[in-house]
């Protein structure tokens, strides 16, 4: 893949970095300024100031004070919003698919706005009373199965599997044989790695050829002192997802996030070398996933799951970030 696509994703969200912080009220998003930035980057579009604030306004003029859409998710939906054009429409939409998750018990919490994004932005694909059926199924058979790890966080990726699965049944089972292999060669059971075995189920071949892949990549960045830790091993997943080879995506990845450690922001003292690295990861793995996808000789199948991939790649990095800034808070 030619340099220059990953080079302007980067430079892209450099760029939207800088425009986030002119945002009113910015301060107030902590480390979730990040995943705004990834949002539109990922998707090529560039952060516009003044639209955010007026859907920042949409969401205060529709909520109460004490909304959960007033919390990690405003900004972040306030930045998708920006790019409709009916935006109080939108978000109502939006607020509705939440208000039925509450109905089917799910938790309401900051995760919960999240979940009801990801069930609006495919609503063409799948109805939306279909989708959260689907997504508690998922749920429940998480929870079932990991009691003490399946909590609100497990939400948005039980949406997206229930979403994306051909098989949902074939999938689940897939889902927990890839959490005992990577168990086997490795991985402490917890929820980082429950989290990684979701991704896996946006594998095609369902095969034990991708958990390789996964623990070769974890094991390149470990050796390029790039390391990416517990929060970050669903974007491992979805990199492993990529048919390409991964000593160069590791390469690219290092190579990234030493470009980035030079921008102000993004250093060790200020970011995190881990949280630099997953944001690296993430700009590599989308280049990919927009490269092959464009690719005339890709099908429409394969185009389906790069796209898949890239949603993937967002919901992993924002519930990262979700997790990292709980955990610091409760230190």
């Amino acid at each position: 893949m030619e340099e220059y696509i990953i080079n302007d994703k980067l430079n892209l969200f450099i760029k939207n970095s800088e425009m986030i912080k002119e945002i009113k009220g910015s301060w107030q998003m902590g480390m979730m300024q990040y995943s705004c930035v990834l949002s539109s980057t990922i998707k090529n579009q560039s952060i516009n100031k003044l639209a955010v604030e007026e859907s920042i306004n949409v969401i205060k003029e529709n909520t109460s004070m004490f909304s959960n859409f007033r919390g990690h998710s405003m900004f972040y939906l306030a930045n998708i919003l920006s790019t409709k054009s009916n935006r109080e429409e939108e978000f109502k939409s939006i607020k509705n698919i939440y208000d039925k998750l509450k109905e089917e018990k799910f938790i309401n919490d900051s995760y919960l706005p999240f979940t009801a994004i990801i069930i609006h932005s495919n609503k063409d694909k799948m109805d939306i009373n279909t989708s959260i059926e689907k997504t508690k199924y998922v749920y429940d058979f998480m929870k079932k199965h990991h009691p003490w790890l399946t909590s609100s966080d497990d939400y948005c990726r039980a949406a997206l599997i229930a979403i994306n699965s051909n098989d949902l049944d074939n999938d689940l089972e897939y889902i927990e044989k890839a959490y005992e292999i990577f168990n086997s060669r490795g991985f402490y059971k917890s929820n980082n790695l429950q989290s990684l075995s979701h991704i896996m189920a946006l594998d095609k071949d369902k095969s034990e050829k991708t958990i390789n892949k996964v623990i070769r990549i974890k094991e390149l960045l470990e050796q390029e002192k790039c390391k990416i830790d517990g929060y970050g091993y669903p974007l491992i997943g979805a990199l492993a997802l990529i048919d390409y080879d991964e000593n160069k995506i590791v390469e690219q990845i290092v190579r990234v996030s030493n470009k980035l450690s030079e921008v102000k922001g993004f250093g060790n003292w200020t970011l995190g070398k881990n949280n630099r690295n997953m944001l690296s990861a993430s700009i590599v793995a989308a280049s990919y996933a927009q490269y092959l996808n464009e690719d005339s000789n890709v099908d429409s199948i394969s185009s389906n799951i790069f796209l898949e991939i890239i949603i993937a790649i967002e919901i992993a990095m924002m519930v990262a970030i979700i997790a990292s800034t709980a955990a610091a808070a409760s230190n």
